[in-house]
């Protein structure tokens, strides 16, 4: 049931109103001020803002999820590498975090992927990204976009995150323009009408006094929005009355006024001006006709202009100067004594389309495998020069990319708009359609009800630091005694799909060491070990966690809106004989999921081509090898000797140490000793290894180790170059050292440790196939949702860029989006459209 008293929102934007009002204000526009105050409260700090494009919005369990992430300083939009390390994360519909990665940002951007797994659950799931240093100011700075998945193999599949209908349900909530209502000073209110699951509700209504008087009447006028002027009286409250759904009254009360105070009123605002009225009564304005006020314009966390300003009479106008100042919201905020912020106004400035991307097809019809050629070109009115952009393509079906329950962002309306507001925006791509003609008028109503009245931007002394790569550190110290091992040195060997990198930490004075701003691709096995002086292992090594701890899921930040009905043509599943219309409900994309996942198990396709899915071959199953086997492998030949390292054999302090001992020559050789080699080439399973990742490996890790000698060797090798300290050799043998299969999985010993470090994510690649194979032997049903996906073009003055593909199997209409930003901090956007017969 509705609640008819105030709710407790109210009762905070009631206590703020009082605050803004209680300091009396006084009337002329100064010169500006330098661009930033000498105030700390003025003094902006580093801001990141992340938008991520993602390939389509509605996807189907084992689909990948592609996307492009770009990482702007707030300030001009322009990309940055403040942080390295982006957090990129898919959270399940019951707030849980199901995959996440960690992406490596390069110039300002990164791509990635999530695979979806095949026994996901039907619902409204999110797509969210931030970076460590975002956390300062808590999650409003997150991105975050919620998907549909959808499980055809469900019995009855239904988007578990929605709510029951709650459409009976009204809620108004009332903004005075400026912050507060003043006794006899008339002033604009805007309201938000919402329904039960927080969307916004189309009302109409009357405002009425307590003494029972209709003072105003009122109507929404977009997307539950709208606003009114109310001149209150004194002594009087003030209430809105609407109808339920039954036709039945409903009493929301408006914001009490104040006896004094003042009242901000934007009357004009264009890309060169915005004029402002000030407007006050009597009261006030006899109290502090001599007081000073100042006026900031300010705009993604940097001041513009400040002005000094006097009241002198009740109502004052200005103009403030706004050629200077960027496009997207403009901040208006008067300051009053002791630096108390009094009134508060957000604008937007329109700068129109300073640089736009075209795209041109060759054809707006195709046939099924036909080739696409897409050409994109930069577009705008810049005079000198176009700047570069930096783009991500998505082509795929029309259906799956349209948000059916409205969230349509785009990196305009994020950068611009959504990242400073408060509260979900409905359909915010709207206010970005040059077609729209009310758009600029609709984006006033959501500024004035939903701009942010103090955000969270000054921080002493922020808590999270900047990520630049990964950081593993630990501590050494005694067995039997809580204090450092002297003269100790940790030395460490990373193990992954590439050559082993390795090196030696020192420990400091309490027994710490820290390797820091480390670039791990994929995962990789950390291996290490403490030494003396004399290189013989001793002490204990601990080692700090390197796991990550996620920002906090609120459950309040994840979707309470039901999915429209849409009406549409939808394309022939090849479960009808042709298209017909039909409203495009949750049963139309059950439906086509059904069609698709009977295809794919048929041929055992996945909604990605990866290489070799477009022809079927057999796979060759290898038997498992022996540690002989694999060494044998690895030297292409048979060992001249070989060790298997027996259990009394861990005494070593090394295994660098243990194969000196046993194959490598003092600096002179007795005569008569079995030849022992100076400068052998050492491998570790395989890859090349220097002395130092030898050096770093415990006994422990390793299995057998093998030995070529110089005839074999040239033989295998031929001449091979090696490093030994400054200078470079002839090697003239080799030593294998073959690794234990089990070795992570075992119990370390104290002085060493192993453990498994998730390096920065590497995103696969999107295949695209070249269908010219006419053979039915060839013939593989092609079904791709994501047609197309290429997250990595740069688009350079008057240039132009060329991208060919092959379309699908499916007749279906195709949606081509683009979006990115240029150097000068410019987000663009732009779609086109062909069909597939």
């Amino acid at each position: 049931m509705p609640s008819h008293n105030k709710p407790a929102e109210m009762k905070l934007l009631f206590i703020w109103s009082f605050l803004l009002s209680a300091f009396p204000l006084s009337s002329s526009l100064g010169t500006p001020g330098n661009t930033l105050s000498a105030d700390s409260d003025t003094i902006p700090a580093m801001i990141e803002k992340v938008y991520l494009h993602l390939d389509r919005a509605t996807y189907y369990p084992g689909d990948d999820l592609w996307f492009k992430a770009y990482l702007v300083d707030a300030s001009g939009l322009v990309l940055t590498e403040h942080s390295s390390n982006l957090h990129a994360e898919l959270i399940s519909p019951a707030g849980a975090i199901i995959e996440s990665h960690n992406l490596k940002i390069t110039g300002g951007m990164a791509n990635g992927d999530f695979h979806l797994a095949s026994n996901l659950v039907s619902g409204i799931y999110q797509v969210r990204a931030y970076t460590n240093y975002m956390r300062n100011y808590g999650d409003e700075l997150f991105f975050r976009k919620n998907i549909m998945i959808i499980n055809s193999s469900e019995v009855n599949p239904t988007l578990s995150s929605i709510p029951v209908n709650r459409d009976n349900e009204r809620n108004i909530q009332f903004f005075p323009e400026g912050g507060s209502l003043v006794d006899y000073v008339t002033g604009t209110v805007a309201f938000k009408a919402e329904d039960g699951n927080g969307r916004g509700l189309e009302v109409s209504g009357r405002i009425v006094s307590s003494k029972r008087d209709t003072v105003a009447g009122f109507r929404t006028s977009h997307d539950g929005m709208g606003k009114f002027l109310l001149n209150p009286v004194r002594g009087l409250k003030y209430y809105a009355i609407v109808p339920d759904k039954n036709g039945e009254p409903l009493r929301f009360e408006l914001p009490a006024s104040f006896p004094e105070g003042i009242v901000m009123n934007i009357v004009k605002n264009t890309t060169e001006q915005i004029s402002l009225i000030i407007r006050t009564n009597s009261e006030t304005l006899s109290s502090m006709s001599d007081e000073d006020l100042t006026l900031l314009i300010s705009s993604r966390n940097t001041v513009f202009d400040t002005y000094a300003i006097k009241l002198k009479s009740l109502v004052n106008s200005f103009s403030i100067p706004a050629g200077s100042l960027p496009e997207g919201i403009v901040m208006l905020t008067l300051k009053g004594m002791n630096n108390r912020y009094l009134c508060e106004r957000l604008v937007f400035i329109n700068r129109g389309s300073e640089a736009g991307i075209g795209i041109e097809t060759n054809k707006e019809v195709f046939a099924s495998r036909d080739s696409v050629s897409v050409k994109i070109t930069m577009t705008g009115n810049l005079h000198d020069s176009l700047p570069e952009a930096y783009l991500s393509l998505s082509s795929a079906e029309d259906m799956l990319t349209g948000n059916p329950y409205g969230d349509n962002s785009t990196i305009s309306s994020w950068f611009l708009l959504e990242s400073d507001i408060r509260g979900p925006v409905e359909n915010p791509a709207s206010y970005f359609d040059t077609s729209n003609p009310g758009r600029f008028e609709n984006l006033d109503l959501l500024l004035m009800t939903q701009g942010w009245r103090d955000f969270k931007w000054k921080y002493d002394k922020p808590a999270y630091t900047a990520e630049h790569g990964f950081t593993v550190s630990g501590r050494v110290r005694k067995v039997f005694a809580d204090q450092p091992v002297e003269n100790a040195s940790v030395n460490f060997v990373f193990f992954g799909e590439n050559r082993p990198f390795s090196g030696i930490a020192g420990v400091d004075s309490s027994g710490k060491f820290i390797l820091d701003g480390l670039d791990i691709r994929g995962d990789l096995q950390f291996v290490a070990s403490i030494t003396d002086e004399k290189d013989k292992l001793k002490g204990w090594l601990i080692m700090d966690s390197t796991r990550y701890t996620p920002a906090e899921i609120r459950k309040s930040q994840f979707p309470v809106i039901l999915p429209p009905e849409q009406s549409g043509t939808l394309p022939d599943f090849g479960l009808t004989a042709g298209s017909k219309p039909a409203d495009r409900k949750l049963d139309d994309f059950i439906q086509y999921g059904e069609y698709k996942e009977s295809i794919k198990r048929k041929y055992r396709l996945s909604d990605t081509i990866a290489l070799g899915e477009v022809k079927i071959t057999a796979k060759k199953i290898g038997a498992p090898e022996s540690a002989r086997d694999r060494a044998r492998h690895y030297l292409r030949a048979t060992p001249d000797r070989e060790l298997v390292i027996p259990e009394n054999y861990k005494g070593f302090g090394s295994v660098y140490l243990l194969a000196n001992a046993k194959f490598v020559a003092p600096l002179k050789l007795p005569w008569g000793m079995p030849f022992r080699m100076q400068y052998p080439l050492y491998l570790i399973d395989g890859a090349e290894a220097t002395e130092d990742d030898v050096k770093a490996l415990p006994v422990s890790a390793v299995e057998r180790i093998d030995i070529l000698n110089p005839t074999a060797f040239y033989g295998v090798f031929g001449p091979k170059l090696v490093k030994r300290d400054t200078s470079t050799v002839q090697a003239d043998g080799a030593i294998s050292i073959i690794l234990r299969s089990d070795y992570t999985r075992k119990r370390p010993e104290l002085h060493s440790a192993s453990l498994k470090i998730h390096g920065y994510y590497e995103p696969r690649i999107f295949y695209s196939p070249v269908h010219h194979s006419l053979l039915e032997s060839d013939y593989k049903p092609d079904l791709r949702s994501t047609v197309f996906w290429k997250p990595d073009i740069v688009l350079k003055n008057n240039e132009k860029v060329v991208l060919d593909y092959f379309n699908t199997d499916n007749p279906s209409v195709i949606n081509i989006t683009i979006e990115g930003i240029t150097s000068t901090g410019i987000p663009v956007t732009a779609t086109a459209k062909y069909t597939v017969k």
